[in-house]
């Protein structure tokens, strides 16, 4: 099956996340680019969410818990100073 990796986590000057996904291929190779963004404060499981489902129609993987962990604590320190 096809994944997604979460390849690059950007705060914005206005508090809103950006996040990058590397589209892999069930071989491992990368096949393209995913993008999608939280506004500040926003519901990151909810967005998590809607890029699960809407990914799993081209027959992606969700995305690891592993990196839902590491969007999650990005979002912490950047919404809590």
């Amino acid at each position: 099956m096809k994944s997604l990796i979460v390849e690059q986590i950007e705060i914005t000057k206005t508090g809103n996340i950006q996040i990058r996904m590397h589209k892999m291929s069930s071989d491992g190779d990368l096949i393209g680019n995913h993008r999608t963004s939280i506004e500040a404060n926003g519901d990151v499981d909810a967005q998590i969410a809607a890029v699960n489902s809407h990914m799993a129609m081209e027959n992606f993987s969700p995305i690891s818990n592993a990196d839902i962990a590491r969007v999650k604590a990005v979002a912490i320190a950047a919404w809590s100073t």
